[in-house]
């Protein structure tokens, strides 16, 4: 007779490799997994299955890596001391360290009784608790009840884990009915959001209290705190915990009596904050429970929350699965973001948070420890999650009591299923119909600096400075930056700093300091006709290069100048708009007439002399170097050998004597640019030749009467020069010309 062959599950630590991608997944210090190609090297080759060591082996070269047959590889690490820690649910029961007795010598120390190393009992305190909690945490994340947890001590004192081995169960771990009623609590956290700028909910709430602030700080010890905090008085039902939690929103709201400021919640606000709905419980901690919450609330709520910020808060310290904090009154589950969005999902998700710890011992967590679950939670992959909520909605339907929340649960549920109904507000006072007084917030005057940049400039918190874009003045106080963690070179501006300096809201300026004033720039406008013609793509180049620079270049035209108010209508890469006097001006205006040129002179004598603003491109320079004449003369005399025969053309006879001689001249327009008027007369056989050099224009042919006729015309319309032609030379078969680009100063 046949026996029934028994499968156990398959379990994640029985696989090394696939142990370390779920340890790294969970954000837990591990070994790093490489391909062995195309890598820094050396590496560690490894084999599949647990050798005692005997599997490692340094790996030099990717043809080592190619040939020698190894199952995977990871980064090498210099490991200074290793220990192993036994877990069983969610507590460390042993715990011991690596001392050399017969040591096989190595290139890498190899901790094992096969290598002459044999292990030393050591009291649990001896490692910090952090290391504990890490040893823990890495055993749930593979959902092994019981196992020991290999951590080293790299040089930087810091741990990792290098591997984690099944054990067998010294005692059963079948889950115990929770004790009914139990109570429920909560900490949750949202933030304050004015026209898109972070408020630190500490320019309105005290620390403490129900109504307070998280412990985080915009920078240490700079008594701005970022994050709002809800401290509701703990229930004895999901229901009676919702209706404390609307009570403090409510006061919370009348603290803040603006409408421009929203109340935001969810994963992450702010790019950096990331906000946590704790949920508080009055029964005691089991591995069950924890297991329960995971699979029955964090999995569902991962199908409702934007996973574009929520992938990011399950990788911060306080996401992710399994994480908890054992308190007095039993304990604290912190895995999830803040769920006080709008009042139907924070009261479905007490709800099911209250019935899956009660009847947790009826919820399996089959699937919370299959590979593809974990990845899709992490990654923000909802489709993948959603092909297993079928299954986990029937199960908590079948839980003893769902009937007492059935109708709480059902608009969780139906959000799941159709989430496409679901369009809420960011705003949280909104959602919950919350009353809030119709006047706008009026921010201060302020510019927030990194703590890095206000020490190089020798300023302090809460100084008032003066402070300049270009030519506009005014004053502000110095607040730290609150995204300095992510780039420590930003200055961010308030909204109405920006609007006293006329500044685009979108420009991230360097800083400097000058006589004690702090500087924002440089500002260069870019003094250009209208319409800009070809120049247009030329000047928008010249504001791109700006903006990488840090610096706002703006063009304008001078029918666009505001004298009394100091403001220029520009544009720039951020748009149209009022930009102040800039520091210097870039002068790209070719304006010929007399009445214009000399409006355009007092213009440029008002900038330079009354308000000190530099000019590139003097008007000097314009005329020296938009007349060709002019410049011929001044290049002849030092380098008249170098230079062709030209004339300022008075009759069309100088070109017929010149064709006499050179046989090929050009004739330039005395004002002339980028090859426009250009003619080209050539003397053959047959007669004259004359072509637009542009070649826009058919070749003419005649004789010499031909061409002052045509000549004659010519020069009642534009002053020439009769240049001589020169032969150019080539270079395989194609012409070549040598141009010299100057930066040109007002000498």
């Amino acid at each position: 007779m046949k026996k029934n062959l028994r499968i156990d599950p398959f379990c994640i630590g029985c696989d090394k490799e696939l142990t370390l991608h779920i340890l790294h997944l969970n954000c837990i210090p591990t070994m790093e997994l490489t391909t062995g190609i195309g890598v820094t090297y050396p590496i560690i080759g490894r084999m599949h299955g647990h050798h005692q060591g005997k599997d490692l082996a340094i790996v030099e070269t990717q043809d080592q890596a190619r040939e020698e047959g190894y199952d995977y590889f990871t980064k090498l690490y210099v490991i200074e001391k290793e220990y192993r820690l036994e877990v069983e649910a969610l507590s460390v029961t042993k715990i011991e360290v690596a001392i050399p007795d017969r040591v096989t010598h190595n290139e890498i120390p190899i901790r094992t009784q096969s290598f002459g190393w044999k292990w030393k009992e050591i009291e649990l305190n001896h490692l910090p608790a952090e290391w504990q909690e890490i040893a823990i945490r890495s055993l749930y994340v593979t959902g092994l009840p019981r196992g020991v947890v290999k951590m080293g001590r790299l040089i930087n004192d810091s741990p990792i884990v290098i591997s984690i081995k099944p054990e067998e169960q010294t005692h059963s771990h079948t889950p115990i009915a929770t004790h009914l009623p139990y109570t429920i609590g909560a900490d949750v956290e949202f933030m304050l959001n004015n026209e898109g700028e972070l408020i630190p909910a500490s320019r309105f709430f005290p620390i403490d209290g129900p109504i307070g602030c998280d412990e985080r700080q915009i920078e240490q010890d700079s008594g701005d705190y970022a994050l709002a905090e809800i401290r509701p008085e703990k229930a004895q039902t999901p229901q009676e915990l919702y209706n404390n939690i609307r009570t403090l929103l409510n006061e919370a709201s009348k603290k803040i009596p603006y409408n421009t400021i929203e109340f935001h919640s969810g994963s992450m606000p702010f790019s950096g904050y990331q906000c946590g709905g704790h949920l508080h419980f009055g029964t005691p901690l089991s591995l069950s429970k924890i297991h329960a919450l995971d699979q029955y609330v964090a999995i569902p709520m991962a199908m409702i929350e934007d996973s574009r910020t929520a992938k990011r808060r399950r990788k911060t310290k306080h996401g992710g699965l399994g994480k908890y904090r054992l308190q007095p009154y039993g304990f604290e589950y912190i895995s999830l973001s803040s769920w006080i969005t709008d009042p139907h999902l924070t009261l479905g998700l007490l709800c099911l948070a209250y019935l899956v710890v009660a009847f947790h011992h009826e919820l399996p967590a089959d699937l919370l420890f299959e590979p593809l679950v974990q990845q899709a939670y992490y990654n923000g992959n909802k489709t993948i999650l959603k092909h297993y909520w079928p299954e986990i909605k029937k199960r908590i339907q079948s839980t003893s009591d769902f009937h007492m929340y059935e109708e709480e649960l059902s608009d969780l549920f139906h959000r799941i299923d159709h989430p496409e109904d679901y369009l809420v507000q960011k705003d949280l006072r909104q959602n919950w119909e919350l009353d809030v007084e119709q006047q706008p917030y009026l921010p201060e005057t302020t510019v927030h600096i990194p703590k890095k940049i206000r020490k190089q400039l020798h300023l302090q918190e809460g100084q008032s400075t003066f402070i300049r874009a270009g030519k506009c003045f005014t004053t502000a106080t110095i607040h730290p930056y609150p995204f300095s963690f992510r780039d420590s070179n930003i200055i961010q501006l308030s909204q109405p700093l920006r609007d006293s300096l006329s500044l685009p809201k979108e420009w991230n300026p360097k800083v400097f300091q000058k006589n004690g004033i702090l500087a924002l720039g440089p500002i260069m406008g870019i003094l250009a006709p209208n319409p800009l013609g070809l120049q247009e793509t030329y000047f928008n180049h010249l504001c791109r290069l700006g903006k990488e620079r840090r610096m706002l270049v703006y063009y304008f035209d001078p029918a666009n100048i505001n004298w009394e108010k100091k403001v220029i209508r520009g544009t720039s890469v951020y748009g149209e708009q009022d930009f102040p006097f800039p520091d210097v001006i870039y002068d790209r205006l070719f304006l010929s007439s007399t009445t214009d040129k000399q409006e355009l002179d007092q213009m440029r004598l008002k900038f330079i002399h009354v308000y000190n603003i530099q000019f590139i491109n003097s008007p000097a320079l314009f005329e020296l170097t938009g007349n060709k004449w002019e410049t011929h003369t001044l290049l002849f005399e030092d380098y008249e050998e170098y230079l062709p025969e030209t004339r300022l053309l008075n009759h069309p006879s100088e070109v017929m004597e010149m064709l006499d001689v050179y046989g090929d001249l050009f004739l330039k327009p005395l004002n002339g640019a980028a090859g426009e008027g250009i003619i080209h007369i050539m003397r053959k056989a047959s007669g004259m030749v004359w072509v637009y050099s542009n070649g826009k224009q058919m070749q003419r042919q005649g004789d010499e009467k031909q061409l002052t006729k045509f000549l004659t015309a010519r020069m009642k319309r534009t002053p020439f020069i009769v240049q001589e032609g020169i032969a150019r030379k080539k270079l395989k078969d194609h012409y070549v010309e040598i141009r010299v680009y100057m930066q040109k100063n007002g000498r």
